[in-house]
């Protein structure tokens, strides 16, 4: 048997695999492990679709001549779905009430729908509450997936353009506990939303970068692995909110002074080095 990827010829040792759907299964992890996932699968010229797969993964390898195994990238994956989402959540703006369910149904069918659940479940949750009529109103939801396609058409730039907000909130993290303790409440919530919003930012970002490989896997900040930092900084940042939640301000101006508005600004100078 002939076994191709995207058409190109690759060495794959059948050992005691016996369908198509067996072949794929080992592949998965190491596409996974390479940032591509599976988008296609051709069977002696004959082209899988929705309603065939389940047939073609079944099929024996004796029967089979030549595979291609058809991949796209994490980032192709995710810029489709959120596309296909962005183009669902349109049509809902004027959609009557009795047509936002079947939006909904139709959209969950979809693997573009499929791929967010699984591969980036906080977007697929908040699309399910503005279906819901419980979320974000979807022109809303529309803003936040434009900015997710920027950040995957171009993570470096995302990057780059974040250098004076990581600056300024370093600096609004150290005024955070007279900011509680003078009463300027809205002030320091805003600050809390901000961070977290960042922080959170930042890591996408970061992975993006790793994913297409301008971001190396050995990277220190340091001295330290960069994923024992990140663990780390998410740990402060946790006990932060914790403390932030509790009002003990002490708490919150050591941690938000001495532990998060240093590691922010070390976490952002390496990642855009």
């Amino acid at each position: 048997m002939n076994i191709t990827i995207n058409g190109k010829p690759v060495d794959i040792t059948i050992e005691d695999e016996k369908t198509i759907g067996e072949v794929l299964s080992g592949l998965e992890n190491w596409l996974r492990g390479s940032g591509h996932r599976l988008s296609g699968l051709e069977v002696d010229g004959e082209t899988a679709d929705s309603r065939s797969l389940e047939a073609f993964l079944k099929r024996p390898l004796s029967a089979v001549e030549a595979l291609d195994i058809k991949t796209s990238s994490w980032v192709e994956h995710a810029s489709q779905a959120i596309a296909s989402l962005y183009g669902v959540l349109q049509e809902l703006e004027n959609a009557a009430f009795g047509e936002r369910e079947n939006l909904r149904r139709d959209w969950e069918a979809w693997p573009e729908a499929q791929f967010l659940r699984s591969e980036v479940p906080e977007l697929y949750l908040m699309a399910e509450k503005t279906f819901a009529g419980e979320g974000l109103a979807p022109r809303d939801l529309e803003g936040l997936l434009e900015e997710r396609l920027r950040e995957l058409e171009n993570p470096r730039g995302a990057l780059e353009a974040l250098g004076s907000l990581v600056e300024t909130l370093a600096g609004r993290l150290g005024d955070l506990p007279l900011d509680i303790q003078t009463g300027k409440d809205s002030r320091a919530a805003e600050t809390m939303t901000l961070f977290s919003t960042l922080a959170e930012k930042l890591l996408r970002l970061f992975n993006l970068l790793r994913i297409e490989g301008l971001s190396p896997e050995n990277l220190s900040i340091e001295g330290a692995p960069v994923r024992e930092f990140i663990g780390e900084f998410d740990a402060a940042l946790k006990d932060l909110i914790r403390a932030y939640e509790e009002r003990d301000t002490v708490l919150v101006g050591d941690l938000a002074e001495y532990e998060l508005a240093p590691r922010l600004l070390r976490f952002y100078a390496a990642i855009i080095a």
